[in-house]
């Protein structure tokens, strides 16, 4: 009867204990090298922001050289001097329009004006409005 009650018994499995220590040191393997992993990917983090930033001071860098060769031709220099204060070359007459707009734009009309409240009534609706309220500020 024992060997029956033997051979229903489900076979025990064994782990060898080679294998748990592979597993061991697999876990303090990947434990270890964690912290490396993660200053070699904030390093490259950094990396990645330099050369962005690199790359945005290089296209300022092009731009200012396109202005100051701009800056550089007389007929250019002539033309912001005449636009920006009002120099004229020897010879030319100038003329400065003062209120260009003024005459452009319409004249308020009084109907708009009898309709509006005056603001001292306007303050007070506000006023008795915003006390009478039971509706919670947002």
């Amino acid at each position: 009867m024992s060997g029956a009650a033997e051979a229903r018994r489900a076979p025990r499995v064994r782990v060898p204990a080679v294998a748990i220590a592979a597993l061991v040191l697999l876990v303090l393997g990947v434990l270890s090298l964690a912290p490396a992993v993660s200053t070699y990917l904030a390093q490259q983090r950094a990396i990645s922001d330099a050369q962005a930033q690199v790359a945005g001071q290089e296209a300022d860098l092009k731009s200012l050289d396109a202005q100051r060769a701009r800056w550089a031709d007389p007929a250019y220099v002539r033309a912001q001097a005449g636009s920006r204060l009002f120099y004229v070359t020897p010879g030319t007459t100038a003329y400065r329009v003062i209120h260009a707009t003024a005459g452009t734009e319409p004249a308020p009309t009084t109907a708009a004006r009898a309709d509006a409240t005056p603001w001292t009534d306007a303050l007070l609706q506000s006023l008795v409005a915003a006390g009478t309220t039971t509706e919670p500020s947002r």
